[in-house]
């Protein structure tokens, strides 16, 4: 869904629901925006303004980051593998990072509201949206843990066993990459349209506003890795390679730059998109002291988010395409290869999943305003939105070599809760 088209959509909307109230039609006419303030409580409290409004906030939010997951299946006791030149010499590997290297950013975005007031009735709608909060980390000699599940066979070979040397003898081999790019990016937007019923002025001279009406909010969170594997180049002369090469190799050429790592190279990429909906709820409270004006509001909505979450990548490029038969120590004709494989090739992998949560969300707002003229003000203030049952894409990784698949979305991880908050500073027009 397009957030311009649903701007667009309210506005025509607010504005065909206005035909049927002249009085704020006529303020509109009337509004006089360079025109000096009128102050003047005479009579009792200062009057609330009526007719059309409109209101610009410049934000400057940072959402909440998701919770820290490792890059690499969590595993307390790590993985056997085997770090050569002896066939006998295994180590335990464990997950080196984790998305704790990603932090709440602070990032621009706006937010427009609107509507018009005709006595104690009115109606309310409001469009935000926040930049999207893109945070790219560089990082080198990354490992992992994988969950390797036994493929099948006499053996009962696993994806990541291989040979490490010429007689033959097969080790499970360690997941390490030479260098890798990680990225996290945040989208999220929202609107609301709702009724909005203004009480008489109170004894202090306040008003309160109470609202009714619906909202729809996306929040879109993308997770990926490209990680890549040592740049060597390797010379070949007759039936000899020099150093141990990760991957198959034709013979004849002069030479040829490898990349070399049991999985180089690998990308993985993670979508959840959260599509939230549901009724709404809230409050306004605002008062004028002379030149001043101070409002707080909250809301509360019960959303239904429809969740589509979606995975696609590949591992091991540079791996023998053939799975194998290549991989054979003593194959004639062909360059002797250690520490690769030996029945795994390049392997794609698409995933995909929808599912539904309740996202319940309070959302609570503080401004400060000083009026310049008769109908336009300047402010700013705070905002806050807390929502819950979202999907966060980073967490929902399943990083396995299973018997009928490559990786996974772990759908029993799409319910974290989201804080999005910062200072706005706005134009306010009427209101």
């Amino acid at each position: 869904m397009s957030y311009k088209r649903v701007i667009l959509s309210l506005t025509v909307l607010a504005t065909a629901l206005s035909v049927g109230f002249p009085a704020p039609a006529q303020d509109l006419l009337d509004m006089q925006l360079f025109a000096p303030p009128n102050l003047s409580t005479y009579g009792g409290p200062r009057r609330a303004s009526e007719g059309f409004f409109f209101t610009f906030d410049g934000l400057l939010w940072a959402v909440s980051t998701p919770q820290v997951t490792t890059i690499g299946q969590p595993s307390e006791q790590g993985r056997e593998v085997w770090y050569g030149p002896d066939p006998a010499q295994t180590a335990t590997q464990n997950n080196t990072h984790n998305t704790s290297i990603f932090g709440a950013q602070v990032v621009g975005g706006q937010r427009y509201e609107g509507g018009f007031v005709d006595g104690h009735h009115g109606l309310l709608f409001s469009g935000w949206r926040l930049n999207s909060q893109t945070q790219d980390i560089r990082t080198t000699s990354m490992d992992m843990v994988f969950d390797d599940y036994e493929w099948g066979g006499e053996l009962d070979y696993r994806h990541l066993d291989g040979y490490v040397d010429d007689q033959g003898t097969i080790k499970p081999l360690p997941v390490t990459f030479a260098s890798a790019n990680i990225r996290n990016r945040v989208e999220t937007w929202g609107v609301e349209l709702s009724y909005l019923l203004r009480s008489n002025p109170t004894p202090s001279g306040g008003y309160f506003e109470v609202f009714l009406g619906a909202r729809y909010l996306e929040f879109n969170d993308e997770f990926s890795v490209h990680a890549y594997g040592d740049v060597v180049p390797v010379e070949i002369s007759g039936e000899t390679v020099s150093g141990i090469v990760m991957t198959s190799l034709p013979l004849g050429a002069d030479q040829e730059t490898l990349y070399t790592g049991t999985l180089a190279n690998s990308v993985w990429y993670q979508d959840a998109k959260n599509h939230i909906v549901g009724p709404q709820i809230g409050a306004r409270w605002f008062k004028h002291y002379n030149r001043w004006m101070i409002s707080a509001e909250g809301r509360f909505f019960a959303g239904f988010n429809s969740q589509s979450l979606y995975q696609d990548g590949y591992v091991g490029d540079q791996l023998n395409p053939n799975q194998g038969m290549l991989n054979e120590p003593s194959l004639p004709g062909h360059v002797p290869l250690a520490a690769v494989p030996l029945s795994l090739g390049p392997t794609t992998f698409t995933h995909q999943s929808n599912e539904n949560e309740w996202s319940p969300g309070v959302e609570v707002r503080v401004n400060f305003e000083w009026q310049w003229t008769k109908n336009v003000s300047f402010g700013a203030g705070w905002s806050g939105l807390w929502m819950d049952g979202i999907a966060r894409a980073s967490n929902l990784i399943n990083y396995e070599f299973g018997t009928s698949s490559t990786m996974g979305i772990l759908t029993q991880n799409n319910r974290q809760d989201v804080f999005v908050n910062g200072a706005n500073f706005r134009i306010n027009v009427n209101r």
